[in-house]
């Protein structure tokens, strides 16, 4: 696996590093924390303070696009990143209690007669 980043910017409001990169691969998509790893070697970074936002992948070709956050901080990085991100990632779990809260606020579906 081949990782070539494209662009690299840094956003001093958010404290962060925002890059763009191509991964280019042999064989099927790599998992998203195997991509992950390879541009945290690559920048020089703690995985642990990486967010990978999107992944995409043209059909037909052996390479995927990049869009990742890396921070300063692990607070900055809980503060800044949205939830479905971090659940996503990993570094949110939710318990039955939280899914039970969020049914409850869920508006009610109606049915049709």
């Amino acid at each position: 696996m081949e990782v070539k980043i494209e662009s690299t910017t840094e956003n001093k409001l958010l404290e962060r590093k925002e890059i763009a990169a191509t991964v280019s691969f042999e064989a099927a998509t790599p998992a998203r924390k195997e991509m992950k790893t390879a541009l945290c070697g690559k920048i020089g970074a703690n995985p642990e303070l990486v967010v990978l936002r999107s992944v995409s992948t043209e059909f037909g070709l052996k390479k995927a696009t990049l869009s990742a956050h890396s921070y300063m901080s692990k607070e900055t990085l809980m503060k800044n990143e949205p939830r479905h991100i971090l659940k996503r990632e990993g570094m949110i779990i939710e318990t039955p209690e939280e899914k039970a809260e969020a049914e409850k606020k869920a508006p009610a579906k109606k049915s049709k007669k």
